[in-house]
């Protein structure tokens, strides 16, 4: 017998659903114009496909360390340098099928069974789907118009009155779904609440490349008391 976990009864990510109703559609014969699943419609760049073809054809292609091969920690090390005038130490750099995968480690290390850990509403729905796996406890913190759907450091303080101490946060800027960026003065009112109310920080800077008008500052450039997970 195949006993459920109460782990997996969390909510559903109804963009997948959607996803799958698309193809059925598709699969029917029908037009479908795709707008449930956040990603650049280009796809990956020309260099970055010819780079994979070459690795997959060229090298003994196998198990890598636990942080990743160090060429390639170092060379995003080197970026953090180039685009944000930071210094991240590479062995500080881990590398991570996905994303999606780098937040349940980064839960997992930073968080226990019982954890508060707040949210923005609207935001990125998995957040709180997999913080409810993992038997922590998502606080919703409301953004809306008025702050231009901004998280702002009187919210997070708002909140912690309401209902109690956090010991943690998720940010994105850019926001998912909102697209919403902090600014410098943003980030740097987020990092002192945390600082000052001992909260450990996340940020989700996935969508840095493919801001609008000009570059989305890091929450690096304020603090590296920080996990901040990004994606190729």
């Amino acid at each position: 017998m195949i006993r459920v976990s109460q782990r997996s009864n969390v909510s559903p990510f109804f963009v997948m659903n959607i996803a799958a109703l698309a193809e059925e559609r598709m699969a029917e014969g029908a037009n479908v114009l795709h707008l449930e699943v956040g990603q650049p419609s280009g796809g990956a760049a020309r260099g970055a496909r010819e780079s994979a073809a070459a690795a997959v054809l060229d090298r003994s292609l196998g198990y890598t360390t636990s942080p990743g091969t160090p060429e390639l920690r170092r060379r995003i090390s080197q970026h953090y340098r180039d685009a944000y005038q930071v210094s991240v130490d590479p062995n500080l750099v881990r590398v991570v099928a996905g994303a999606s995968g780098g937040f349940v480690l980064a839960f997992l290390a930073c968080f226990d069974v019982g954890s508060r850990v707040a949210v923005t509403e609207p935001g990125y729905p998995c957040y709180r789907n997999t913080l409810e796996a993992l038997g922590c406890v998502p606080v919703g913190i409301s953004v809306g118009p008025d702050t231009g759907y901004r998280l702002t450091a009187e919210a997070i303080e708002a909140t912690i009155a309401a209902s109690g101490p956090l010991d943690g946060l998720v940010i994105a800027s850019p926001s998912n779904p909102t697209g919403t960026v902090l600014t410098s003065d943003d980030l740097a009112a987020v990092v002192s609440v945390c600082r000052d109310r001992d909260i450990t920080l996340i940020a989700d800077e996935i969508y840095h490349g493919i801001t609008f008008a000009g570059r989305a500052p890091s929450v690096l450039e304020h603090t590296s008391d920080v996990v901040v997970l990004n994606s190729f």
